[in-house]
């Protein structure tokens, strides 16, 4: 036990500056001392040569290579999926709103990975993850009673906006480059502590259609009007990441294992809003059928904090003594804090709202969002 062997090695260095230190008055007291550390570094020397139960070693490399591929249905998510506020109008004292979020729908991801094992449990790893999910809603107002909206838009200029579609698509591809040691506590407890890069490519993109008929708003231009909102936020960013896992093996060959890890990943940010409107004012004044307007951010560089993590269960099944596969299923997430950033307005100018066919605003609003993705996954591992 080379464990056991430092600390009896330490503590008898220490008797011995302690004997000069304190004088003989003292001997006896430090022998003894010495004398039961002795004999509990030699019974539990014994007993993990009886037992193995609590031996601390680094697995033996029976399989260099392993080569991994995982099925995952990835559910994305962010704080800022609000397309549209349904208002309930009446009674006129009482009136009530409701946030509308886009509802992300579960969507099959994929991973991919390769290991290769050095000796003395040492191993280095490279994963990817890869994400491309779109979701989408709409609703009407069903009567005169209600009416629909943004944020900047809720008040009376709302009444004409009886339409909403809203959409969000998520683009996520990480890569992880990892070097780790492996230790087994005994022969049921495996742990693996690892660091290394992450690289994260996040991408969100949420837009918001509203549609109606203008009757009051602009007097004099009476028709069909619409205007999308198309907010683009990406994060693209590199930085350390460090974790642990830990598996527990069964004697029916089922393997439980948790898997939890940080990353910082420093990177550029970026946002950028666009609208696209229409509107029989617009194309009474200016001849114009469609209007284009921007709200843009500057490139910022920043860090983003990231954690992740997994747990499940799997099965090993050896084919020969070259080949050995293994099965594994499970839930795994992943959330990077204020990945996205984005600007739009707080409030317009008075008297021009959207059924003018632009968007005039008064004051702009920046909100930050979490960027998290989580899910079931279903794992193959060969290990040759």
């Amino acid at each position: 036990m080379l464990i056991l062997s430092f600390i009896f090695s330490e503590l008898m260095g220490l008797i011995k500056e302690g004997i000069i230190m304190l004088g003989k008055k003292s001997f006896v007291l430090l022998s003894t001392l010495g004398l039961a550390v002795s004999s509990m570094t030699s019974y539990a020397d014994k007993a993990s040569t009886s037992s193995h139960s609590f031996e601390i070693t680094t697995p033996e490399v029976r399989h260099v290579v392993e080569y991994s591929v995982a099925l995952i249905g990835l559910k994305p998510a962010a704080t800022n999926l609000n397309y549209v506020i349904y208002n309930k109008e009446l009674p006129v004292q009482s009136p009530t709103w409701i946030e509308k979020e886009i509802d992300t729908q579960m969507t099959a991801a994929f991973e991919l990975g390769i290991k290769y094992h050095f000796s003395a449990g040492r191993y280095v790893s490279l994963d990817w993850t890869h994400l491309n999910s779109s979701s989408d809603n709409a609703i009407s107002a069903p009567n005169a009673s209600y009416f629909l909206g943004p944020d900047y838009e809720i008040g009376p200029d709302g009444i004409e906006i009886r339409h909403a579609v809203g959409s969000a698509q998520f683009k996520y591809d990480v890569i992880n480059l990892n070097a780790g040691q492996a230790l087994d506590f005994g022969q049921h407890v495996e742990t693996r502590f690892f660091m290394g890069l992450s690289n994260g490519y996040l991408r969100e993109q949420v837009n918001a259609t509203y549609s109606g008929v203008t009757i009051i708003t602009t007097p004099g231009h009476f028709g069909p009007f619409s205007t999308k909102q198309k907010v683009t936020a990406n994060f693209t960013g590199i930085g350390p990441r460090f974790g642990f896992d830990a598996s527990y093996l069964t004697d029916r060959g089922f393997v439980f294992f948790g898997e939890a890890a940080a990353s910082a990943l420093i990177g550029s940010n970026y946002s950028k809003t666009a609208y696209i409107s229409s509107s029989q004012e617009l194309l009474d004044l200016y001849g114009q059928t469609v209007n284009y307007q921007t709200i843009k951010d500057q490139h910022v560089t920043q860090v983003i904090p990231g954690f992740d993590g997994k747990l499940g269960v799997s099965y090993e099944h050896l084919f020969s003594h070259d080949v050995l596969l293994t099965l594994s299923a499970g839930y795994q997430a992943a959330v990077y804090i204020n990945a996205i950033s984005q600007y739009i307005p707080a409030s317009l100018v008075s008297n021009e709202p959207m059924q003018t066919g632009g968007i005039f605003v008064d004051t702009m609003s920046h909100t930050l969002s979490n960027y998290s993705v989580q899910g079931p996954f279903l794992k193959a591992i060969l290990h040759c």
